[in-house]
């Protein structure tokens, strides 16, 4: 399969890619493999010229043997690296910025290779996801990494008579509020931010920088939860609908970062009424039963069901919607009766504080964590349970991925959890899906594949 993009960062792959032979050559090459013999006839050209140019071109990487393409044994079949080559910014730093801009560059890839239009994608999420109608008000708070999805976001919101309102908080602004603002200065901001909440419909939160980021300061910390708890209270008393979205858009010209671009747009780019469908009908099925073992692997534990939340990925009027969606939607939200939960979890991915964790170990009783290890990364565990306070070692949530367009290779790990078929395990506060457990550090465990039973 061919890449989506390689850097051209070496002056001997310009130097080949500068001869006009070359050019047309990978240009036949990026529409599909083809062989010396076909190409000398394209171009009119003795076969030798052509193997000559070829060796060339594949001494550089800019070509490859097709290894999933030779229809037969006589010739070898060529195809390109990738179906794009941009000139890689490490050439011409001494070049204004405007050189190059990663954004075209990324959205035409998009686009082009891969059919998805960016614009109808944000059509949809407002219309079908949202519910956005004319003459409502949109919140929008995001760092500069999501502004991608921002600027279609409001651009279609502005087609439809919705009213906007952009708050810009990116990484350094937040680190100076979290450090340098004095009590007073960061109790404003908090109150600031209640006041122009309660003006809006529907609140969309896309700063997944923040993540990143920890607040250590005791009295800060004080103040933000009791902020955080009046901005519920102002959710819940004006029905403003919610939607989060912690991932990030890296805008970087990597083969990776194109990849778990792609798949975050497609995993937007769903039929949000089926997504409704699917996850109100697998409620259903677990009310039916609510007392469940979960085995996957070295993973044995049982728990009862309390309460049964989802988001459904749109207000559409599901019984079981949360007044919050988290973007990419689909994923049910069990709550686990109090002292009910007990067993192992051994998993192969955790992840607290951005960071993995790698084969973590659980063990809990009656709802908490009794004992804890991992191959790497133990400390961030016993860090969230530190800065989780009183109940940082209550499980919140036990939660069923139901996005179908959603894959775990490549992806933000905020993303993950929305899988059709994963499990994920989270300790923090699920107060706002009708809990009583109000830990102070979100983090999270994935199970691949567990198998659910009644008990």
């Amino acid at each position: 399969m061919l890449k989506n993009l390689m850097l051209i960062d070496r002056q001997s792959q310009i130097r080949e890619l500068g001869t006009n032979l070359n050019y047309r050559v990978l240009s036949e090459l990026i529409r599909s493999p083809l062989t010396c013999q076909q190409l000398a006839t394209i171009f009119s050209l003795p076969k030798q010229k052509i193997h000559y140019n070829l060796g060339k071109l594949q001494d550089e990487g800019l070509i490859e043997i097709a290894p999933d393409y030779q229809p037969n044994q006589k010739e070898i079949y060529y195809r390109a690296t990738a179906k794009n080559y941009v000139l890689a910014y490490s050439i011409g730093l001494n070049i204004d910025d405007n050189i190059l801009n990663n954004r075209g560059i990324i959205n035409t890839i998009l686009s082009n290779d891969h059919g998805l239009s960016l614009q109808d994608i944000a059509v949809n999420l407002l219309e079908n996801s949202l519910m956005l109608k004319p003459k409502e008000r949109l919140l929008i708070v995001t760092g500069k990494y999501n502004l991608p999805l921002v600027e279609k976001i409001m651009l279609e919101a502005g087609r439809r008579s919705v009213l906007s309102t952009l708050i810009y908080q990116e990484a350094d602004a937040m680190r100076s509020k979290y450090e340098e603002y004095s009590l007073a200065a960061f109790n404003a901001d908090y109150e600031n931010f209640n006041q122009i909440l309660s003006q809006h419909d529907v609140f969309i939160n896309l700063n997944g920088e923040s993540r990143f980021l920890q607040l250590s300061d005791p009295e800060k910390i004080r103040l933000r939860i009791k902020h955080f708890e009046k901005s519920r209270q102002i959710i819940a008393k004006n029905k403003i609908r919610m939607a989060i979205m912690p991932g990030l858009l890296n805008n970087t010209l990597t083969e990776n970062s194109i990849d778990s671009e792609l798949q975050f747009w497609q995993a937007l780019d769903i039929d949000y009424s089926k997504l409704s469908e699917r996850t109100t009908a697998m409620c259903k099925n677990l009310e039916d039963n609510r007392t469940f073992d979960v085995n996957s692997g070295g993973t044995s534990f049982y728990f009862e069901v309390d309460k049964i939340t989802a988001d459904t990925g749109s207000f559409s009027g599901s019984e079981y919607q949360s007044h919050v969606i988290n973007l990419p939607g689909g994923e049910i939200l069990l709550v686990p009766k109090p002292g009910s939960m007990n067993g192992s979890i051994k998993s192969s991915l955790g992840y607290a504080f951005g960071e993995k964790i790698i084969n973590p170990e659980i063990v809990i009783r009656d709802n908490e964590i009794i004992s804890f290890k991992a191959e790497e990364n133990e400390h961030l565990i016993a860090k969230a349970i530190a800065q989780g306070g009183p109940e940082g070692r209550k499980v919140a949530l036990i939660c069923l991925g139901t996005n179908d367009n959603v894959r775990l290779e490549n992806i933000d790990l905020s993303y993950k959890h929305k899988m059709l078929g994963l499990m994920t395990v989270y300790w923090g506060e699920n107060t706002t899906q009708g809990g009583t457990v109000e830990g102070a550090s979100e983090w999270f465990i994935q199970i691949e594949e567990p198998v659910i039973t009644n008990k």
